[in-house]
């Protein structure tokens, strides 16, 4: 258990426990993001979405967690197959919160290999590890994958000008509230003009990728 942990949800308190997993890790490390709680679980990580609604996406059902925790494996076993293993149903059995088995389903989590910190290319870079090899074998799985990738008109239209600036547009809506307390006025101010600045001078570069 963590400090402040009681702080958490029942569920999250539940899955910092390594006697919840069929594992047995020995500790469970909690990192959070603005839509997930990720559980470090040894050489396996589970992930729970929150119940939010962000505008650009919405948890705020079971339902709607479900599927877009099976939709997260599928999309991403593309690219990593070995990483993105499955999803398994969060049980609450009385009193008792599970991995699997027999009870009222409350949550899914996404279960994942764990894969080493220390050799994150943002880790690799400061200490100059990063060989032009490497960068050439993550361009070509790109270059293929992309290659590969189904397209039509209307996968195209996400990469349009009116639609990346739809994306943009909300976010600093969503933002402007941080003002003064994660950022300063013109910290916000000059991203949003460099934002708006590329996206005039770089229409035709939208255009053209999309051809």
């Amino acid at each position: 258990m963590i400090q402040g942990s009681s702080d958490l949800p029942e569920i999250v308190r539940a899955m910092l426990e390594p006697g919840l997993y069929q594992e047995k890790p020995e500790k469970v490390e909690l990192l959070q993001t603005q839509m997930s709680f990720v559980f470090l679980a040894g050489e396996f990580v589970y992930k729970i979405k929150k119940a939010v609604n962000l505008g650009y996406l919405d948890y705020t059902t079971l339902e709607k967690r479900h599927y877009l925790c099976e939709h997260e494996v599928e999309l991403n076993r593309r690219l990593c197959p070995d990483t993105y293993l499955g999803v398994l149903p969060v049980i609450q059995d009385g009193s008792i919160i599970k991995l699997s088995g027999t009870g009222n389903i409350i949550e899914y989590a996404v279960k994942m290999r764990y894969l080493p910190q220390e050799r994150m290319m943002n880790i690799l870079l400061p200490r100059n590890a990063v060989s032009i090899e490497m960068v050439q074998q993550v361009s070509q799985k790109l270059a293929d994958f992309h290659r590969k990738a189904e397209t039509n008109t209307a996968i195209s239209a996400f990469g349009s000008l009116d639609s990346i600036k739809t994306n943009v547009d909300e976010n600093f809506n969503q933002t402007e509230k941080s003002i003064g307390r994660t950022i300063s006025a013109a910290g916000y101010n000059r991203i949003k003009v460099y934002a708006q600045s590329f996206m005039t001078k770089n229409a035709t570069l939208f255009q053209t990728r999309i051809a």
